[in-house]
């Protein structure tokens, strides 16, 4: 089991999506995934879905347009945002400012002990724009 405080959590870069993996290397890593996100004005996520995982967005800072089967949803500081499995979505910032926000997931997104990524871009690979 880890130490109880991770004061050096790795950042990754997923897409555009700067990432922490808040459960990676606890003992709930395998039911539930929890990642703590942030993304920089400007940018746009690629279109895609997770098939089997259910996902909760919950915004902490800035603003940010999350397109759900493209669906546009203003969302800000505050505001949770339920995607299902098979939705395709995507997130974008506008030009001005940047978001931050936890991404819960169940089943988590990727599974350390099979090495499965619940990913899939949408044909085309297209992205999000303002």
């Amino acid at each position: 089991m880890p130490n109880r405080i991770d004061r050096d959590l790795e950042v990754e870069l997923h897409d555009v999506f700067h990432v922490q993996q808040v459960t990676r290397d606890t003992p709930i890593e395998e039911a539930v995934g929890a990642d703590l996100v942030t993304m920089e004005s400007g940018q746009s996520s690629q279109t895609h879905r997770h098939n089997f995982s259910e996902t909760v967005l919950f915004f902490l800072g800035g603003e940010a347009t999350v397109f759900i089967n493209d669906a546009p949803h203003a969302v800000s500081a505050g505001d949770r945002i339920l995607i299902h499995k098979a939705e395709y979505h995507s997130v974008a910032t506008s030009a001005v400012s940047g978001c931050s926000f936890l991404s819960v997931q169940t089943p988590p997104i990727l599974s350390k002990a099979t090495g499965f990524r619940d990913l899939e871009w949408r044909e085309g690979g297209s992205a999000a724009r303002d």
